[in-house]
């Protein structure tokens, strides 16, 4: 099993009984590049940068990693660009892969996006990893002009459109709300044929785009009693749809994103006193780590709890990581026969 990190470039993430958080630090005291260079040093696979425009003061939309629905962000909050860290990033690393957790693709024009995405593939020597979804915070998408009712179909047609511009020497596409004729898009990335296009979400809708248009699905865990198994039912319908368009499993990616928090000698449990995942030594999360390989999951997306705030404490966690989980989890060999590593 490989593991990535969850880049802080919004924040630090904590836990508030059932709800995932996310507290704003001041963007001067991020350092998104530092934590790359140790992630890298300490074996991560990949660092993964989450994606927003602006905060709405006030949301009344259901935050999809939350069960109570509340929204994880605070209402002025700190968030550094996805595109543009990654680009710093890849020029002071040489090996981590270098994903977004997720580009919401209906918030941009997809041509802008892949010529972004296409600068970081360069920059980076090819390390560039596609995550793509549809978003969720239906007064972001008010700000920004959109009808949320239209973000799916926009986002199948992001995703066409990124597979002409970095495959076809002159790209053109005619759908319902991108449209253009005969333009270049070069360079073309590095990675031929193009990087890995990975779908976010926990829908089956989701799971479906995913088989019949992607090379991966990525699902959230990060409720602090999310079990391995969750998804079943969506990898059996991804499954069924590779099986029927003759494509072998072995050929898609099944990755996920958990919050994780060492805790030696400290609290471990959530509110009703059952250990939260990914939670405690590094021997009980390891134990949880082998649960999801179990599940066919050869990658997971850890999202470090920091109850400090303090930008040290991820640093320290990110390095202990390393010496007694990374080659540890190394080990773990995905269930289920799909794509052993990305």
């Amino acid at each position: 099993m490989q593991l990535g990190l969850y880049a802080h470039t919004h924040g630090l993430g904590y836990r508030e009984g059932e709800n995932n958080r996310t507290r704003s630090v001041p963007a001067q005291h991020l350092q998104p590049a530092a934590v790359a260079v140790d992630a890298e040093r300490a074996g991560f696979h990949s660092m993964w940068f989450p994606d927003h425009v602006c905060m709405p003061m006030e949301t009344g939309s259901a935050h999809v990693a939350n069960v109570t629905g509340t929204r994880s962000y605070q209402p002025r909050h700190d968030m550094l660009d996805a595109a543009v860290v990654m680009g710093a990033v890849a020029t002071v690393t040489s090996t981590l892969k270098l994903g977004t957790s997720v580009l919401v693709a209906p918030y941009r024009g997809p041509l802008n996006d892949a010529r972004q995405l296409t600068t970081v593939d360069i920059l980076s020597g090819g390390r560039l990893v596609l995550g793509i979804g549809e978003g969720w915070m239906r007064e972001e998408f008010a700000a920004l002009g959109l009808d949320p009712a239209t973000k799916g179909r926009r986002t199948v047609e992001a995703i066409e459109v990124f597979k002409r511009a970095w495959g076809d020497d002159v790209v053109s596409f005619d759908g319902e709300f991108y449209r253009f004729a005969d333009v270049s898009m070069d360079p073309k990335p590095l990675q031929r044929p193009r990087p890995p296009i990975i779908y976010g979400g926990i829908s089956p809708l989701g799971a479906r785009r995913a088989a019949r248009r992607c090379d991966g699905f990525y699902p959230l865990f990060l409720d602090p009693y999310a079990e391995p198994t969750r998804y079943r039912s969506h990898q059996a319908e991804i499954r069924r749809i590779l099986d029927e368009t003759g494509r072998d499993p072995a050929t898609f990616t099944m990755m996920g994103a958990a919050t994780l928090q060492l805790s030696d000698g400290g609290d471990a449990t959530g509110p009703d006193g059952r250990r939260m995942v990914c939670t405690g030594s590094p021997a009980q999360i390891l134990e949880d780590l082998a649960a999801f390989a179990a599940e066919g999951y050869s990658l997971l997306v850890l999202k470090i709890v920091c109850p400090s705030g303090e930008v040290g404490e991820l640093r320290d966690a990110v390095a202990r990581i390393g010496e007694e989980i990374v080659p540890v989890a190394a080990g773990f060999a995905p269930a289920g026969g799909w794509q052993p590593e990305l």
